[in-house]
C-alpha cells in the first residue's frame, strides 16, 4: 500500500502543479484517485526511485514494485474512465452519491488485476450501475466478476441472446399477463448449443460460479399464466401454444440468478439463427401443443414493449408491456 500511496501522491502533485485538482475531484468524486493517475506523474515516480541513495538491490525491488503497483492503477483507472463513460449524465460519483465506501474499495481493489479490454468493460459498466442506482449491486458481484473468464463471459452473452417475451392471451384475445425470461432450450438440442459453446460442462461452470441456475432434467416453467392461448416471442417468431400445464410455461434448462440478472443489464446481445424453431422442438417434446396458424402475431416495438396483432379477428391489435 506504500507504494500505491506514493505513486497517487506524484500523481496528486503533478495535478496541483497543472492547477485542477478541485475541478476534477469535484467533478469525479470517489472515481478521482484512480483516474487522476497520468503517465508523467508515473514516469516521475520511477525516476525518484533510480535517483534514490537505495543499494542497488533495493532499488531494484522498489522498481519492480512500482511497476506492478503502477500496471493496478491503471487497470483501475481503465475501469473507472469507462464507468464515466458509461454512466448516465449527471451521475454522482462523490461520496454522498450513496455507494458504500467499503464495497467501492473492495471493488476497485479487486478492479486492479482486471487487465484484459473485454473484461475491464464489464467491471466498467458494472460499477456506472451501482453509481447510477447506489445499492443496487448483488453482494456476490465482486466475487464473481474476479473469477468470470473472456469464455465465461462470452458464453454468458450468449444466454443473454435467448430471450423470449411470454404472453397470456384471455378469450377475448388481449394480452393479459406478459413476461420476459430467458429461454435456454439445452434438452432435446444439445448439439446445437454446444456448437455455441454452451456445452453441460459449460452450463454446470456458469452455475457454480453463480450466474445461472441450470437443470438439464426437469428444467423451469413461468408460472402466473392461466389463459388457454400463450404466445412465446423468440427472434421474430410467433409461438402460440394452446395446451400446458395450468398456470404453468416451460422456459428451458436455465434461470439467472439475482447477480445474473444484474450482468444481464449491461451484457450485449447476439442474435441466434433459427431460435424460434430450436424453442418449437423443445416444447414439443415436453407435451406442449402448438397450435399453428392462430392467427396472432407478436411484433416488437421497443425496449419491453410489444403489440399483439390479431390477423384472424382484425389487424388493429393491442400492446403490451413486459414484467
Amino acid at each position: 500500500m506504500g507504494i500505491e500511496k506514493n505513486v497517487r501522491k506524484a500523481a496528486l502533485e503533478l495535478a496541483q502543479n497543472e492547477n485542477v485538482v478541485n475541478k476534477t475531484t469535484e467533478l469525479l468524486g470517489m472515481l478521482f484517485p484512480f483516474m487522476g493517475l497520468k503517465k508523467k506523474a508515473l514516469d516521475m515516480y520511477l525516476s525518484d526511485i533510480e535517483n534514490s541513495d537505495l543499494p542497488s538491490e533495493s532499488k531494484l525491488m522498489a522498481v519492480l514494485n512500482a511497476k506492478q503497483t503502477i500496471k493496478k492503477l491503471r487497470n483501475q483507472g481503465k475501469i473507472a474512465d469507462i464507468a464515466v463513460a458509461n454512466a448516465p449524465e449527471g451521475t454522482d460519483f462523490s461520496r454522498q452519491s450513496g455507494v458504500n465506501e467499503e464495497w467501492f474499495d473492495r471493488f476497485m481493489d479487486s478492479a486492479g488485476f482486471v487487465s484484459a479490454e473485454e473484461m475491464q468493460l464489464i467491471w466498467g459498466k458494472i460499477l456506472a450501475k451501482e453509481f447510477e442506482s447506489p445499492g443496487s449491486t448483488p453482494s456476490n458481484m465482486i466475487r464473481i466478476l474476479s473469477e468470470i473468464t473472456p469464455t465465461y463471459a462470452q458464453a454468458f452473452r450468449k444466454i443473454c441472446s435467448m430471450k423470449t417475451i411470454i404472453i397470456g392471451i384471455d378469450n377475448d384475445g388481449n394480452p393479459q399477463k406478459a413476461a420476459k425470461r430467458v429461454f435456454v432450450p439445452y434438452s432435446q438440442n444439445e448439439d446445437v448449443l454446444n456448437k455455441m459453446g454452451l456445452t453441460f460442462g459449460m452450463l454446470n461452470e456458469l452455475d457454480t460460479l453463480g450466474l445461472i441456475k441450470f437443470d438439464a432434467l426437469s428444467g423451469y416453467a413461468a408460472t402466473g399464466f392461466e389463459q388457454k392461448f400463450v404466445l412465446l416471442y423468440a427472434n421474430g417468431k410467433t409461438i402460440t401454444i394452446n395446451k400446458h400445464e395450468k398456470n404453468e410455461v416451460p422456459i428451458g434448462n436455465v434461470i439467472l440468478t439475482l447477480t445474473g440478472e444484474c450482468l444481464m443489464k449491461i451484457t450485449p446481445t447476439d442474435t441466434m439463427p433459427d431460435y424460434g424453431e430450436v424453442i418449437e422442438k423443445y416444447l414439443r417434446n415436453d407435451n406442449i401443443k402448438i397450435f399453428e396458424n392462430s392467427g396472432y402475431q407478436v411484433l416488437k416495438t421497443n425496449g419491453d414493449q410489444f403489440q399483439v396483432l390479431k390477423t384472424h379477428i382484425d389487424v388493429k391489435g393491442t400492446s403490451g408491456i413486459c414484467q
